[in-house]
């Protein structure tokens, strides 16, 4: 279990207040960043998200939740109090306003719509629209969009991470509209979460290591340190993002990570999206590998994402893993059910959907040797 912080009352108080001073200098320099006119800060993501949730107070009610989407995000609604009901995300995936609207029951007071891989949803403002007129809350999850262009400018609420597109001591925010719900977050902050440094710590060290794993000069070796890592700190083997909690605070040396990560958002953006396009260019007529045709400019490009042919997603998984390239499955990471309880849409992503991310440190030598390996699986089909 992981530690609740100091137990003596002065101890105890001292701590409070640098976690309050820490998280509201990083709320403040995220809102300043990113336009926003306040932020909450929370210890993960999806503590952001149960904060809005809770804020929205949405207990008793329906809450619609897109049915390609990770395990934590239907959970919150459950320890907000809330039903989750799924609705439908098509194979590219977006989301289109039959696919939402059909899905609002009369029970339904907030509806999350999420931006999958660094890439906004192009149908978001017609989306935010319908949720107006049915007087739904719109929360938009960015946790994989942080520095996309244009997201969370439409959602009641946004929530966003730090370590879905590099590597931080946990860390999300929440942002809203409304200054009164966000007072309301802040209330509840205060009222419910508590501290859980020793957890962020570990948390923070085996992404670094995860992440460091997409850099194929160092792959081998991050593997190593996060998997003796893992048996070290007792972790069951598997995915350690499952160790976040729903309840806790931020502490201090998480939010300067986070504050140091905000200060370069621009310039790792836009590294990212050169290394994206000069992977694009390499790849040549292998690009039809690619799941997006072509970037955008408003894409983190923090990930690119590839689509296999069907029944080779692990193979090809292993096969890159040989050349110290990591690409990911993203089933079933990023879904709730068993894909045979699925849609033929979410089907296609769970035997098709693969996932590299992109480091902003990869070299010219580590970019050519992803592409090369791309392209060998071009060539064995």
């Amino acid at each position: 279990m992981a530690a609740r912080g100091p137990r003596d009352a002065p101890a105890a108080a001292l701590y409070n207040s640098q976690v309050t001073f820490a998280a509201e200098s990083l709320e403040n320099q995220f809102a300043a960043t990113l336009g926003f006119s306040g932020a909450v800060a929370a210890g993960f993501g999806r503590a952001a998200l149960r904060l809005a949730l809770d804020a929205l107070d949405v207990r008793s009610a329906d809450v619609l939740v897109p049915d390609f989407i990770c395990a934590q995000v239907p959970h919150a609604a459950r320890l907000a109090g809330a039903r989750p009901v799924f609705y439908r995300v098509s194979a590219d995936l977006t989301v289109s306003a039959t696919q939402l609207a059909t899905a609002i029951t009369p029970a339904t007071r907030a509806a999350i719509v999420a931006h999958y891989f660094g890439r906004p949803q192009p149908s978001l403002a017609t989306l935010a629209q319908i949720c107006r007129e049915r007087r739904i809350a719109l929360v938009e999850d960015c946790a994989m969009a942080l520095g996309a262009g244009g997201v969370g400018a439409f959602g009641d609420a946004s929530v966003f991470s730090f370590t879905k597109t590099d590597w931080c001591y946990g860390g999300g925010l929440l942002t809203a509209r409304s200054p009164d719900l966000l007072e309301r977050a802040r209330a509840i902050r205060r009222s419910t979460f508590g501290p859980a440094a020793s957890l962020a710590r570990l948390y923070g060290l085996l992404r670094r290591a995860d992440f460091a794993a997409n850099r194929p000069a160092r792959a081998s070796l991050a593997e190593h340190c996060g998997r003796a890592l893992q048996r070290l700190a007792r972790i069951p083997e598997g995915n350690f993002y499952d160790a976040g909690r729903f309840d806790s605070l931020l502490p201090p040396f998480a939010a300067r990570r986070a504050v140091r990560l905000l200060e370069t958002l621009r310039d790792v953006t836009a590294r990212r999206r050169a290394i994206v396009q000069r992977l694009y260019e390499l790849l040549g007529p292998s690009a039809r590998l690619l799941f997006r045709a072509e970037p955008d400019a408003r894409d983190t490009a923090a990930f690119l994402l590839l689509r296999s042919d069907r029944g080779l997603a692990r193979r090809w998984v292993e096969r890159a893993a040989a050349a110290n390239v990591t690409l990911r499955l993203t089933w079933p990471a990023y879904q709730d059910a068993a894909p045979g309880q699925g849609t033929t849409a979410l089907r296609w992503l769970a035997e098709h959907l693969l996932l590299l991310e992109i480091h902003p440190h990869l070299n010219d030598a580590e970019v050519e040797r992803i592409a090369l390996c791309l392209r060998t699986f071009e060539a064995a089909g």
